[in-house]
């Protein structure tokens, strides 16, 4: 794999354990998700405050209360309050749960959305500080849940069906952003931006013949140049692309 493509899914594969992991990777996890790329310390830098912006923290946990407003935080609290009663399963029981729904055990419903009430508090959190209330997001990933319940596969695993839903519901409130025009979710969708850049350089290249400016790729793949240039100093520079110090 080309290294700058290996570099990127990299970041994302990081990105996604960095989530999975309650918001915190260690910088060990980041030379080890790095291993077959030397990394200099002004690169490795640069790697902890993307990580930082996508609201992940390396070495601890991510501090959600630095960016939650004061809103945010009372509704927190108060609906924190009201969960306090709704159990807290363990990754077992829910996916014994999910089992047994899928299967047809219909009147576990109720139960395998109560499962996941906890959850999708700590998933709202990933996309606080965006501009969307943490309210808003919240209820869009009750609802999304309720809905994505109406189409499991009873042919795929506890496991699957668990990442089924998540990412269901995830994908929800970054649709949530988007509709609100946030520049946060973009983060959600980085290594996808960042691999488009990639092929519309060398399809630029190509027609030109040359070596291509940062001005003509950002009218030619409608790109910010603020990200053109961040994806040219988190790869290390693209060799087709003039960046100009």
């Amino acid at each position: 794999m080309d290294e700058k493509k290996l570099f990127i899914s990299q970041m994302d594969k990081l990105l996604k354990y960095g989530r999975e992991n309650g918001n915190c990777v260690s910088k060990a996890d980041v030379d080890s998700y790095f291993k077959d790329i030397h990394l200099d310390e002004e690169k490795k830098q640069f790697i902890y405050n993307f990580l930082y912006d996508a609201k992940i923290g390396v070495d601890e946990p991510f501090d959600f209360d630095e960016i939650l407003d004061e809103e945010d935080v009372d509704f927190l609290q108060m609906y924190i309050d009201e969960l306090e009663g709704v159990k807290k399963y363990t990754q077992k029981e829910k996916h014994d749960l999910l089992r047994r729904f899928a299967d047809g055990e219909g009147l576990l419903r109720d139960k395998v959305i109560e499962s996941y009430l906890h959850d999708i508090v700590e998933m709202s959190k990933l996309y606080t500080g965006s501009g969307v209330p943490i309210e808003d997001l919240i209820g869009e990933g009750n609802v999304a849940l309720a809905v994505i319940l109406e189409s499991l596969d009873s042919k795929s695993s506890a496991k699957e069906l668990d990442g089924f839903i998540t990412d269901g519901i995830m994908s929800a409130m970054e649709e949530l952003l988007y509709d609100d025009n946030n520049e946060a979710a973009k983060i959600n969708t980085w290594a996808e931006n960042a691999n488009e850049v990639l092929e519309k350089a060398k399809e630029l290249y190509e027609t030109l013949q040359r070596n291509v400016t940062i001005e003509e790729l950002c009218k030619f793949g409608d790109f910010e140049e603020d990200f053109i240039k961040e994806v040219l100093q988190i790869t290390g520079g693209i060799e087709i692309i003039d960046n100009p110090k």
